[in-house]
């Protein structure tokens, strides 16, 4: 058990203040599928997220990314990290992908038709509803979840004083039993050992995107050891008893057959320090704009080979501590607190008493939660292969957050591009898509139709101005307008709405309502409004050919006195203007001198020649 104990104390150190992480672009489902209440239906239906149930996002139709493209992720964590002096963190991007193709139900990645979280039996992935659809979401598979089930738990972990109270005893649990999680909860088909610790020692789906980590000394750690480059091994249970050890030792004197996998296959993740956030606040980081990194989103899937690409899902963790269990803790050498600080060793004791002065004071410590992880996933996503034609790099532009005013969305946003700015070159493809949901809580703050999320994408002459670009300004911009085709400009803006054959004028809604302006507002057929817009709008992959800054919005959503809703395209070639006259000027004085020195090699060796002569009176 050794080198098990080895790898498992890397996330054992980390402690519980209480805390939240959400994903905002994509978005994060936090355990929500497309119900409409405020507060989610089930925090089990598909992992444990320790979130607050009002966060999330309700499900919109499928967006669907080349792969290969860049895709702009944001989150927020509500107990600081980087350089805060509060508390320890990380924070781990994980990715998982499946055939896009029912092909197999026990395996085929979807939000499913329902929140109830899926029975714990071979046969429930492939329960389908009366449309034929699977019942059940799912992300990692029932044989997964069993072989967690039948796994003997690390016993190299730090479980404070959990083992004194009667929890956890040696030899009496399985994998799904947890300091932080010991009731073995059943979320979706999670493993709650892999979900607290990494990097974990046995078989996961999960493949590595970035560590984001308060100390990058662990950095080279986290690339050995991740199952991106690096192999694990695993117990099969041949005898049947239903449990199994998780080394090879143990394995095999139980009689069991120990086996090795093959690593992902793929790149180390980055590893990264995160900018300083504030704690208890869920906002900007210290550099004033959400956490946030580009995933170049990967092209190598095997899945990329079915007709409808791949399905996959954006996972991510929060790990939060302090310094009083760790990396200064009982073992300060090591780095890590392990199992030698458990039980009366614990630094932390349940609901302790400490003294100062003679005086005790009764701090409120929950050891099974004074050491936390939190977490976030997206809803599913396809994945498509990248056609030929889209040369050079392709950048993903869409829409983060949803319907309400800052109190009723939060802690999710109100509606924003994602990014908000974003810079590309020459010769770059940008691909406008966004999704929304039907289901928002009633009465949220919005305009158009209740309930409704819906944006689209208008020009603006500068940033502070938020009356669009009308024909004439078109006519005299002609080299300032982002998207020369109208029929782009139109799309972008309409959506494509006057397809449906049901827009109405003005005057035309101002009569069916009885000039009611709320009415005329939410009419769902004021295409004004966008409300005869699908939820669901791509706009194709655009070619970015013209150099300058572009200033844009969303007519429906951006209110001056309550949201904004804007955003800056900055479109430049390899070089700056500057940068580009100073090459021209460089290179010219080059062949100048390169001519110089060519003939005055020349004069030197015919002294009697014009060029000498010439030369000589320079």
């Amino acid at each position: 058990m050794k080198q098990i104990f080895v790898v498992a104390i890397l996330l054992s150190f980390i402690v519980c203040v209480l805390g939240d992480c959400y994903l905002q672009h994509p978005p994060g489902s936090n355990d929500r599928n497309d119900e409409q209440n405020t507060n989610r239906d089930n925090g089990n239906h598909l992992f444990d997220s320790q979130n607050n149930a009002k966060g999330g996002y309700c499900r919109g139709p499928m967006l669907k990314y080349y792969a290969g493209s860049n895709l702009y992720v944001t989150w927020t964590n509500q107990h600081g990290c980087g350089g805060n002096p509060n508390v320890w963190c990380n924070v781990i991007l994980q990715y998982i992908c499946g055939i896009g193709s029912p092909n197999d139900l026990t395996t085929y990645i979807r939000d499913g038709s329902v929140t109830d979280t899926i029975p714990n039996n071979i046969g429930a992935a492939s329960v389908t509803d009366p449309n034929g659809e699977p019942t059940y979401a799912l992300h990692e598979t029932f044989d997964y979840y069993t072989k967690c089930s039948q796994r003997q738990r690390n016993m190299g972990l730090f479980i404070a004083d959990r083992e004194a109270q009667g929890g956890l005893t040696p030899g009496s649990r399985d994998a799904r039993f947890t300091r932080q999680q010991n009731n073995a909860d059943q979320h979706g088909y999670e493993c709650q050992e892999e979900r607290e610790y990494y990097p974990y020692w046995a078989p996961s789906p999960w493949k590595d995107i970035a560590i984001f980590t308060q100390d990058t000394k662990f950095c080279n750690f986290y690339k050995t050891h991740s199952e991106n480059v690096q192999g694990r091994g695993q117990c099969a249970d041949t005898n049947a008893d239903g449990q199994t050890g998780n080394s090879q030792s143990s394995c095999t004197s139980g009689g069991d057959t120990w086996s090795s996998t093959s690593s992902h296959g793929i790149p180390a993740p980055a590893c990264l320090t995160l900018p300083e956030n504030t704690d208890n606040h869920l906002g900007n980081n210290v550099m004033g704009v959400f956490n946030n990194f580009f995933w170049k989103l990967p092209d190598s899937e095997s899945c990329l080979s079915d007709p409808n690409g791949c399905h996959c899902v954006l996972r991510i963790r929060y790990n939060i501590s302090t310094g009083d269990v760790g990396p200064n803790g009982n073992n300060p050498d090591s780095g890590f607190i392990d199992w030698t600080s458990n039980a009366n060793n614990s630094p932390v004791k349940n609901d302790e008493i400490a003294l100062q002065d003679g005086l005790g004071h009764q701090l409120a410590m929950d050891t099974t939660q004074f050491g936390r992880t939190f977490q976030d996933r997206s809803h599913v996503f396809n994945l498509v292969k990248r056609p030929a034609s889209l040369t050079g790099k392709v950048w993903n532009l869409n829409v983060r957050g949803k319907r309400g005013n800052i109190v009723e969305a939060y802690p999710a946003t109100e509606y924003q591009f994602a990014p908000m700015e974003l810079t590309v070159l020459v010769n770059d493809h940008i691909h406008f898509q966004w999704t929304g949901c039907d289901k928002n809580p009633a009465g949220n703050a919005g305009e158009g139709t209740d309930q409704t999320d819906r944006s689209n994408f208008v020009q603006l002459p500068c940033m502070s101005c938020n009356i669009p670009v009308d024909d004439n300004w078109i006519k005299n911009h002609a080299n300032q307008v982002l998207f020369p085709d109208p029929n782009v400009r139109k799309r972008m803006a309409y959506l494509d709405q006057e397809k449906s054959g049901q827009c109405l004028t003005y005057d035309q809604l101002n009569a069916k309502n009885n000039n009611n302006q709320n009415a005329v507002e939410t009419d769902v057929q004021n295409c004004m409004k966008m409300n005869q817009a699908d939820s669901y709008f791509d706009g194709g992959a655009v070619l970015m050919t013209n150099p300058n800054t572009y200033h844009y919005m969303s007519s429906r959503n951006n209110n001056f006195s309550n949201r904004s809703h804007k955003g800056i395209i900055n479109v430049s070639t390899a070089l700056p203007t500057w940068g580009i006259v100073l090459v021209v000027v460089g290179s010219a004085i080059m062949v100048m001198a390169g001519a110089v020195g060519a003939m005055t090699w020349y004069a030197r060796s015919h002294p009697h020649s014009s060029v000498a002569s010439w030369v000589n009176r320079m």
